[in-house]
């Protein structure tokens, strides 16, 4: 990485209009790897809004750069639901600091994850108490406002704001069930993402977008007939860890193509093809 005196010197030439200077700040701040948020707090650089804008713009190739170098998927390591998590979540955290500004210093995945297990410890002994602690409490909510928003899956952000999307709620319960010991799997249901537990009067449903409403499974299976093969199996059995990083990538390829960004969506397709989920 270069060094933060050389990076203080970039800044000043960010919006200067020749073309070829234009393309030596580029090829510098490819060295950053999209993220000189170190560097700006080293050098104690506060940024204006505009500022922060146009650098972060200026670092995103490198953030693509990064996310296609470094992502490596040996999908047989995730191919039940209790599989390789620590695998899940090392490329999850892949996909946040590729979403991230590159310019705003945050702590990573890792340690947020770790901290809120920390405190849910002596709070929670089942994964019924665990859903309840997380969203009945209103502690994380649905993102009902922005559902396509592409942060919904950088989990550091989700962690930090308190909303995602349905898997994005669902990842960080499993995340933390998995550091307490809890048994809680993914639910592939059609166009909306639960969890499945096991409760006292069966298996269940956990719907963390809905406040961690609880569905007994077969409730939901006599009361609606009408379900799909597809729907039925999703709440009959967990998925693999495989199938949820696929929904995942796909619900970004959605959120990137709804606002514009095609060269975004178009690399989160690449990803997409090295899944066998």
């Amino acid at each position: 990485m270069a060094q933060p005196p050389h990076f203080g010197s970039l800044l000043k030439l960010l919006d200067d209009d020749n073309e070829a200077v234009q393309q030596g700040v580029q090829a510098a701040l490819m060295n950053y790897q999209g993220d000189a948020s170190d560097d700006l707090a080293a050098l104690g650089i506060h940024l204006e809004t505009k500022e922060a804008k146009l650098l972060s713009g200026s670092l995103h190739p490198g953030r693509q750069k990064t996310l296609r170098e470094q992502w490596i998927m040996p999908t047989n390591r995730l191919r039940y639901p209790d599989s390789d998590h620590d695998l899940l979540e090392s490329t999850l955290r892949l996909l946040s600091d590729f979403l991230h500004d590159g310019v705003t210093l945050r702590p990573s995945l890792s340690d947020e994850l770790d901290l809120l297990a920390r405190d849910a410890q002596t709070e929670v002994g089942t994964p019924l108490e665990l859903a309840h602690w997380l969203f009945k409490s209103g502690r994380f909510v649905g993102n009902r406002v922005a559902p396509y928003d592409p942060r919904n899956s950088d989990l550091a952000w989700c962690l930090e704001e308190d909303q995602s999307n349905p898997i994005g709620l669902s990842l960080i319960y499993i995340l933390v069930a998995h550091r307490l010991g809890l048994p809680v799997y993914g639910a592939n249901y059609p166009g909306h993402f639960l969890t499945l537990i096991d409760s006292a009067e069966g298996p269940t449903l956990i719907d963390c977008f809905h406040r961690g409403r609880p569905v007994l499974v077969r409730k939901l299976l006599a009361d609606h007939p009408e379900l799909s093969d597809s729907a039925r199996k999703a709440v009959r059995q967990p998925c693999a860890l495989a199938a949820i990083l696929h929904r995942v990538l796909a619900n970004l390829n959605l959120s990137f193509n709804k606002v514009g960004r095609f060269d975004d969506a178009a690399l989160i397709q690449e990803l997409m093809k090295t899944i066998r989920a």
